[in-house]
Order: structure tokens, then C-alpha cells, then sequence
């Protein structure tokens, strides 16, 4: 029996993590793809059951976050700059808008965070890029929450973390 209930567990587990992706992650599993070809290797594995844990423990007003993980990635093999740009403007499309770009100089890390109104709240894409990994988090965020954290980031902070540390 209890053989049993630790492979329907793994059989969850399975399907949750390698779920077919809905019309509205398109753009998150696109640039994943796009990353995957360029790097020539998949994300960390598992990503699924942290998006699904993350449905019952998150930040207040966060939610549907999807992440993926490109880890000990080849650093020659990272998209250009102004390739990836195009192609992460091409497919966030006109629905999003920009908000944040920044490109080092020095290191040549880039950071990509791109919004769009959705019902009840905002979407927000982020992509980033250092020299030996990657980060593509899709999320959905609540207004009125996010307005409370940016007011008393702190305070929201410890609730979160369930702790009174000062």
C-alpha cells in the first residue's frame, strides 16, 4: 500500500511538473525555449513542483508564478544582447510593456521585466541573464497587495516569512 501511494505521488508530481503549457504562458515557454536552444541544455528539473509549492506559500499578492532555472550554463553560448532583445519584444508583444532593461558593461549580465494589465492585476515577465545561469519567472500580481508591500515592504516582509526578526 504504501508502495502504492509513493508512485501516485511521483505520478502527480510527474505530470504537474512537465504540465502542457496554457495559451497564456506563451511567452514564458517561448523564451524558455529560446534559451534552451542557445544553451544547448534544458532548465533544472522539477520546476513545475516549485511553481506548484509555491501556490501555498508566496508573497502576498503573488501568484501563478512560473520559474525557470538555466544552471552552470556556457557563457560563449548566451544569446546576443540585441538578438535577445528583439526576440524577448517580439514575443512579449504589444500587450506588455517595458519597464525595466539594464545591461552591465562590465559583466555583461542583463536583467529584462516587462508588464501587462491582466484581469485582476498584472502580469509581470522577468528574464535574466548572468554568465553562468538564467532565470525566465513568469508571475501574476494583485494591485492593492503590491501597492501595501511598496508602502511597508518591512512589515509585509515579516509577516511572509512568519518571523518578528527587526
Amino acid at each position: 500500500m504504501h508502495t502504492k501511494c509513493c508512485l501516485l505521488a511521483v505520478a502527480l508530481m510527474s505530470a504537474f511538473s512537465a504540465a502542457p503549457a496554457v495559451a497564456g504562458d506563451r511567452e514564458f515557454h517561448e523564451i524558455v525555449q529560446r534559451l534552451s536552444a542557445a544553451y544547448q541544455k534544458k532548465p533544472m528539473p522539477f520546476m513545475g513542483l516549485i511553481s506548484l509549492a509555491a501556490r501555498f506559500d508566496q508573497p502576498e499578492g503573488v501568484s501563478g508564478l512560473k520559474m525557470a532555472i538555466f544552471d552552470d550554463v556556457d557563457p560563449s553560448r548566451a544569446p546576443h544582447s540585441a538578438d535577445l532583445d528583439a526576440f524577448v519584444q517580439k514575443v512579449a508583444g504589444a500587450d506588455y510593456c517595458p519597464m525595466v532593461h539594464v545591461r552591465s558593461n562590465r559583466d555583461g549580465e542583463q536583467t529584462y521585466i516587462y508588464v501587462r494589465d491582466a484581469k485582476h492585476g498584472y502580469e509581470m515577465l522577468l528574464l535574466s541573464l548572468e554568465r553562468s545561469d538564467a532565470v525566465v519567472m513568469k508571475m501574476h500580481l494583485n494591485p492593492k497587495a503590491m501597492e501595501a508591500w511598496v508602502d511597508d515592504p518591512v512589515d509585509h516582509g515579516k509577516h511572509w516569512g512568519h518571523g518578528d526578526r527587526d
